[in-house]
């Protein structure tokens, strides 16, 4: 086989050139167009971005090892995506008017706009860019892991698993400075490309192992017959908890935010989620596939987690013949493309809400101190990803936990009018208050509901509260009348 070494580095060499078109292709060292691309995405290049960012290393590589683990009650993979894709009709019709508008370039904006002249909408903000920079030095950190896995299996431990964590965030960390949003777009395109191919030729593989479906459905259940069995209650409602949450968190992902702001017409903007739904839930299914072959493929006595499935599946398949060898490094880098595209995406968000929303909030026109922010985020996130003891799964529920608590803020903000932003800060600081208290104490749930929806529950009924024990207040004037 050839080494993966050589081939991830002759893969990051030919992303370098479309780093540097990008930067020359700046149009000034704004924060609009370093963070948005100065609002220019095509269809194309919208489409594959949000794709690619979409399909990082939790999809792949987590969605695979729930799925070996869990059999096919794990078919809600698909419905996840679906209800994420669907959410987006919640923000998108309304948000983006009014993102060009008023020139947002990241969340914080929007509550800017929202709350202008509130002490308490200053607060709020701060906030709400505190959890979103946690969920997403979450995320982040699950992308560094991811690639440390591959690179340690893949290459049999000769590049061990801190080195190759360290070695792809020096990577995203260059190439993310070099051209901001544009370079990290144009890069989505390649790296979404070979993503589908990837995924198609080793569905194709896999399917070559079963003569029928009839077949793989006897091979599955003859190797794990609890893999077939219909979920009782406590999964059922397990189910919808995780809908509702991946229906009320992913519309709040900043990095997809800034590729609503970054469209460069609504009508683009329109038919990349249109197409991205259709893919997205295709892929999904691919994913559920192979997660379901390894459970008649591998020996959960030679994996240590379920993030392994995946790579182990593809050491098996590089054995397999030549062509194996080739098709096998080929979906490779389709795996570390899902992992760099999504990468590069958030750690560019999450400068720019540290910077812009959080820390230097007076000075969020230029780019001043952001590549040294950018350091100095990425090296402690770096610092945390060195421990391999937590599951990509485990790390995706928590995220969803922590960005639901803000679907108050962004949706119900943005569609509800009347409130000022006292009764939204008093919800989200008893949301995230309950949903701490829960992870501190052991509790993930609450009878099969997680506890990040019981927290936005809470969160909604303190909201409730609030507003009506202030109703008879004078509330500054509605800007979203504007």
């Amino acid at each position: 086989m050839i080494s993966p070494l050589w081939l991830i580095t002759t893969y990051f060499c030919l992303l370098i050139p479309l780093c540097v078109m990008a930067r020359r292709a700046s149009r000034n060292g704004s924060a609009i167009d370093h963070y948005l691309a100065s609002r220019s995405l095509s269809f194309f290049v919208l489409f594959l971005t949000l794709f690619a960012t979409c399909l990082s290393g939790n999809t792949l590589m987590g969605h695979c090892g729930q799925a070996y683990y869990a059999g096919f009650v794990w078919v809600l993979c698909a419905g996840l995506w679906a209800a994420s894709m669907g959410s987006f009709h919640l923000l998108v019709p309304k948000m983006r008017p009014l993102a060009v508008r008023h020139n947002f370039v990241t969340p914080g904006d929007w509550l800017r706009f929202r709350f202008p002249g509130q002490k308490s909408g200053c607060w709020l903000r701060q906030l709400t860019a505190f959890c979103l920079c946690v969920a997403m030095g979450n995320f982040l950190f699950s992308q560094l892991k991811a690639a440390g896995e591959i690179m340690a299996l893949m290459t049999n431990d000769q590049i061990s698993y801190e080195l190759g964590v360290i070695l792809f965030a020096v990577v995203i960390l260059v190439y993310d400075s070099l051209g901001g949003l544009r370079a990290v777009a144009w890069t989505d395109v390649f790296q979404g490309l070979i993503i589908l191919l990837g995924l198609l030729l080793l569905v194709i593989w896999l399917g070559g192992q079963s003569d029928n479906l009839a077949q793989f459905g006897e091979q599955v259940t003859s190797h794990k017959p609890e893999a077939a069995l219909v979920p009782d209650r406590a999964a059922q409602i397990k189910w919808v908890s995780l809908l509702l949450m991946a229906y009320m968190s992913v519309v709040i992902y900043p990095q997809s935010m800034q590729r609503i702001f970054a469209a460069s017409s609504h009508k683009v903007l329109n038919r990349s989620f249109g197409l991205m739904s259709i893919l997205g839930v295709g892929s999904s299914a691919l994913v559920l596939v192979i997660g379901w072959c390894a459970i008649s493929m591998v020996d959960p006595n030679v994996i240590h987690n379920r993030d392994q499935v995946l790579p182990y599946i593809l050491e098996l398949w590089a054995q397999s013949s030549t062509f194996g060898r080739l098709a096998a490094n080929l979906t490779l880098l389709a795996v570390f493309a899902a992992i760099m595209s999504t990468a590069d995406s958030l750690l560019l968000t999450l400068v720019s809400i540290f910077k812009h929303d959080f820390v230097l909030a007076s000075d969020r026109q230029t780019l001043s101190k952001d590549y040294w922010i950018a350091i100095v985020v990425m090296g402690i996130i770096t610092a945390f990803a060195l421990n391999r003891d937590i599951t990509l799964w485990r790390l995706l529920e928590f995220k969803l936990e922590l960005l639901i608590q803000c679907f108050p803020t962004f949706v119900i903000a943005l569609h509800y009018r009347r409130l000022p932003a006292q009764p939204y800060l008093a919800g989200l600081v008893c949301g995230l208050v309950f949903l701490i208290a829960s992870l501190v104490c052991g509790i993930t749930s609450f009878g099969g509901l997680s506890a990040g929806l019981v927290g936005l529950a809470v969160n909604l009924m303190v909201i409730f509260i609030v507003s009506r024990w202030c109703r008879n207040r004078e509330w500054p004037g509605n800007p979203v009348a504007d």
